[in-house]
């Protein structure tokens, strides 16, 4: 009789006689089952034996029929070779351009076989704010080659609303306090809005330094923020939960946009994230099942709404016009109307574009901003053609300026005019006038009495008599100089402002029986108090 009663005691035993050397026919005679049943165990039993251990059943293989996704294999090999780390949604964008009309499921499925996913990294906890409560900025570097302006730094300002998780990107070749102001008005005129607060770090346009854990806010920053009644607040140590969003923001930045895009230049690249930030960023759908567009619709309401009037973020400095007509600003010189030369003039810098305005504050000239350091003479309009020599209206002007300045520095001139050939001398005169801008017109024309007696006319020379003699000033005295000799020129020597002495012996404040009388402005009695006592006291007696 068998002496087996379920299927696992049968594979025991016929293991078990198989391994003290019985046949397989006396094995079946012995348990009462077929040789094939006998033959089928044992087989079975050595294949589990050798083969790997396996939870889940191995699907049936199957003969592979034809995919939609066959001819652009290359293609997206060729995407992943060029941009290792570039996402399957981008490859699938870049499909589609290309013809591919199948879904995203078998581009994501054929990048994960190409390339393994990478390991999953623990998240850390967010914190979350109510809508319009906070925003945070930040700033990120990267190195572009542009097909057609080569490579070139780009820096990246961010700005992210905390509840929405809507962003807006500038793209800047600084990370200046200009810049960041601008990117600033730029957002809040997209989302028609700003927050209530918005996270930094310790960038020098926001805070200055720290007093222990207190921060010190830049006060040109505070006057921005004040104008869009906003509250900076500041991060002091690099946290990934200080400012998650913005993180997240330059995460999304490389991954989605630079990654499988060329750009000519930096105003293509400006034109293609606009595009990108409409169509792609705003209508992603994150966990939350939503859109970020979808969430600003909630949170627009609860935004500080803006000013009428946007904060000026443009530059403004103080230029010295050079005699051929020029000024240099950020490597490049721009030209202005010949009537300017030699006078200090205030500049007004945009992030495109370049203001120059005469002393009156009448627009002089306007120029689109040329690349930094190029080396470039900006005059679209021909306002200064080139000559091989120097013109005589030139020489006028520049014996007109020395005039101006004084009697030895006429003399200086003149002297030139006699000693060297005319172009020489315009060239010498020329070179001495540009020191106005490091030293006062008293000390250039004291130079120019000591160089005249020792008959030394070189510019140079004059130079090193002011590095000796003189002590370099600052843009803003000459600026004051120069106003105060255009106020006198036009309302006489009186208008010179008087010493301060003066003020201080005026009274400081007078009663309303003096404002009431007519003689208020004579001298006071010195025994008016000493009446004034005695008749008080004979009227109490």
């Amino acid at each position: 009789m068998p002496t087996w009663r379920n299927r696992e005691e049968l594979v025991q035993q016929i293991v078990e006689l198989r391994g003290r050397g019985m046949k397989n026919r006396a094995i079946t005679r012995a348990l009462g089952v077929s040789r094939n049943t006998v033959r089928k165990i044992l087989r079975g039993h050595q294949a589990a034996r050798v083969a790997p251990h396996q939870a889940l059943v191995p699907p049936p293989a199957r003969a592979p029929r034809e995919s939609k996704l066959d001819r652009f294999r290359d293609q997206l090999r060729s995407l992943l070779a060029d941009y290792e780390d570039i996402t399957a949604q981008r490859v699938f964008e870049e499909l589609r351009t290309a013809g591919f009309d199948g879904g995203y499921t078998a581009v994501k499925d054929a990048v994960r076989t190409l390339r393994p996913p990478p390991k999953p990294e623990p998240s850390l906890e967010t914190p979350r704010f109510g809508p319009g409560r906070m925003a945070e900025s930040d700033w990120s570097p990267h190195v572009i080659d542009f097909t057609a302006a080569g490579r070139k730094l780009i820096q990246v300002c961010v700005y992210v609303l905390a509840y929405s998780r809507r962003k807006s990107y500038g793209l800047y070749e600084s990370c200046d306090f200009y810049a960041l102001t601008d990117a600033h008005v730029a957002t809040f005129e997209r989302f028609a809005g700003a927050a209530d607060e918005c996270k930094y770090d310790s960038q020098k346009p926001v805070v200055l330094g720290w007093e222990a854990q207190q921060p010190i806010y830049n006060p040109r920053f505070l006057a921005f923020s004040t104008h869009y009644e906003f509250r900076p607040r500041a991060c002091r140590r690099f946290h990934p939960n200080d400012k998650p969003g913005a993180e997240r923001a330059f995460w999304e930045f490389e991954r989605s946009f630079l990654n499988g895009r060329r750009f000519r230049d930096p105003d293509d690249m400006r034109s293609q994230l606009s595009e990108w930030e409409r169509n792609t960023c705003d209508q992603r759908r994150g966990k939350r099942k939503t859109t970020p567009l979808e969430r600003f619709a909630e949170e627009q309401a609860q935004l500080r709404p803006l000013p009428r009037h946007a904060y000026d973020t443009a530059r403004v400095v103080y230029r010295i016009c050079s005699i051929d007509g020029f000024v240099s600003w950020d490597g490049n010189r721009y030209a202005i109307p010949y009537e300017h030369v030699t006078d200090f003039l205030p500049v007004r810098i945009t992030q495109r574009e370049l203001f120059v305005y005469a002393a009156d504050l009448t627009l002089a000239a306007r120029h689109e901003l040329r690349p930094r350091s190029a080396g470039l003479d900006v005059d679209p309009e021909g306002l200064h053609r080139r000559a091989r020599r120097q013109s005589a209206a030139d020489l006028d002007q520049i014996k007109k300026t020395y005039q101006e300045l004084g009697e030895e520095a006429a003399t200086f001139f003149a002297r030139l005019l006699n000693r060297m050939s005319t172009h020489i001398a315009g060239y010498h005169a020329r070179q001495a006038l540009l020191l106005r801008e490091r030293y006062a017109s008293n000390d250039l024309c004291a130079a120019f009495r000591h160089a005249l007696a020792f008959d030394a006319l070189d510019h140079r020379a004059i130079e090193r008599i002011l590095a000796a003699r003189a002590t370099p000033r600052r843009l803003a005295e000459y600026v004051a100089e120069d106003t105060e000799r255009k106020v006198v020129a036009l309302f006489g020597a009186e208008a010179r402002p008087r010493d301060l002495d003066e003020y201080d012996r005026l009274p400081l404040t007078r009663s309303r029986k003096e404002d009431s009388c007519p003689d208020a402005t004579s001298p006071p009695d010195p025994t008016s108090s000493s009446n004034a006592s005695d008749d008080t006291s004979k009227s109490s007696a």
